[in-house]
């Protein structure tokens, strides 16, 4: 917390490739999103200025690695807590629950979980969705994994003709079909039932005591005074309007 307050700026590391999540927009360069309105809030909370924030890209993939490299003082990346993620980063309390979900074509035959034996399946390089999946191979013959960078990929794969579903998170699937060309030719089809629920949460370095401890309190503040609701709410209505 120190090295924040010397400096004066937080950097959280958040997504720039999921409208409404977070984004940047190319007509604007701005970071737009739930999740990087949480990131200035956290810098209101810690420096009493929300501009106070540098929002840094990570991917699924780097995003533990951008904080111990000292690239991130947080992330705030749709990044679910786990066991195995703890034993490497300390967690907030969860700021959003959400669960596992697939996206198809409106007149593709798949219709439940059951019906991705033998289909391409976009997932997310180091993703909890792309464990997830790997991990249920064995219950689904023939299907494989198309595993995309972004999760923006997920859905570019499946435009491409390159995979049949995308599986990910509800919250990331409905706002990357919210904001694709033509929202109407995706269904998304709830899978929620088969695995356990993804909270996301904060993630900070190992031994930041008081800025986990401040960020519980600003998370716990949002919450009481239901900023976070309102914050994923106008990030829901801002994606699809042109």
């Amino acid at each position: 917390m120190d090295k924040i307050q010397s400096r004066g700026r937080l950097i959280a590391g958040v997504s720039y490739d999921i409208p409404g999540m977070g984004y940047k927009n190319p007509k604007t360069g701005r970071i737009e999103g739930f999740e990087a309105d949480l990131a200035r809030a956290m810098a209101q909370a810690l420096l009493g200025d929300s501009d106070r924030v540098d929002l840094h890209q990570v991917t699924d993939e780097g995003r533990i690695e951008a904080l111990q490299r000292d690239q991130v003082d947080v992330v705030i990346s749709q990044l679910t807590i786990t066991p195995a993620r703890a034993r490497e980063v300390d967690f907030t309390t969860p700021y959003y629950v959400t669960h596992e979900a697939i996206l198809v074509p409106c007149d593709s035959d798949i219709k439940q979980f059951e019906d991705l034996k033998g289909k391409r399946i976009a997932v997310t390089a180091g993703s909890v969705s792309g464990i997830r999946m790997r991990a249920a191979l064995p219950s689904l013959p023939g299907a494989t994994l198309v595993v995309t960078p972004l999760s923006s990929g997920n859905l570019e794969a499946i435009e491409k003709g390159d995979a049949d579903a995308a599986s990910n998170d509800m919250i990331n699937l409905t706002l990357l079909r919210k904001g694709a060309a033509d929202p109407d030719r995706y269904e998304i089809i709830d899978i929620g039932d088969r695995f356990d629920p993804k909270p996301f949460g904060m993630a900070v370095k190992k031994g930041e005591a008081e800025l986990l401890a401040r960020l519980n309190a600003a998370i716990d503040a949002l919450k009481a005074e239901k900023r976070i609701d309102a914050l994923l709410a106008a990030a829901l209505a801002s994606v699809g309007r042109g």
